[in-house]
């Protein structure tokens, strides 16, 4: 599994809620509904990306374990390490 991938899609992740957050935190002076949407989007993202990280630790990140292997054999693809 490609571990630095998933730390960079986290961390930029992480970087994008918070920027979206900072905007809500605002004087809003136009609606917002489309970067609520998005939060919430990316608050699901980061969940499923924690999800797969606690997954390969042997851990759950969801009480739910049969949520948490459903998200993790999805997530994983995108994870795997090429054969050299």
């Amino acid at each position: 599994m490609n571990i630095t991938k998933l730390n960079q899609d986290r961390a930029a992740l992480e970087e994008r809620i918070r920027h979206v957050k900072k905007m809500l935190r605002s004087s809003w002076t136009r609606p917002m509904d489309r970067e609520q949407y998005e939060l919430i989007e990316l608050k699901r993202e980061a969940t499923e990306l924690c999800t797969l990280r606690a997954w390969m630790r042997g851990r759950h990140h969801l009480q739910d374990v049969d949520r948490c292997r459903e998200i993790a054999e999805r997530r994983l693809v995108g994870y795997r390490l090429e054969a050299a």
